[in-house]
């Protein structure tokens, strides 16, 4: 695969599991805001999973993938938490 290639690739896949890495974040900190940690744990676990997953896979394309890889993940965790605050009942 050509380093652009694994660029776009990386960067692409980091903006989609990025996006959904921090847009549950809202529901983990829900839950822990109604005094339910071990639910939040839980939620938390399910969270970094996938996200450590698709690092994971980048590394196998190569070092230009992983970056490309974070990168989107930063994109993904300036626009989500840029967006509307969760707030406390």
């Amino acid at each position: 695969m050509s380093l652009i290639a694994q660029a776009l690739a990386g960067l692409t896949l980091g903006l989609a599991g990025g996006l959904v890495h921090f847009l549950s974040l809202a529901w983990n900190l829900k839950l822990f805001l109604a005094g339910r940690p071990w639910q939040a744990f839980g939620v938390q676990c399910l969270r970094l999973a996938p996200t450590v997953a698709l690092l994971a896979g980048l590394a196998q394309w190569g070092a230009v993938a992983v970056l490309a890889g974070l990168a989107g993940l930063l994109v993904a965790r300036h626009v989500t938490l840029r967006g509307p605050r969760v707030t406390t009942p």
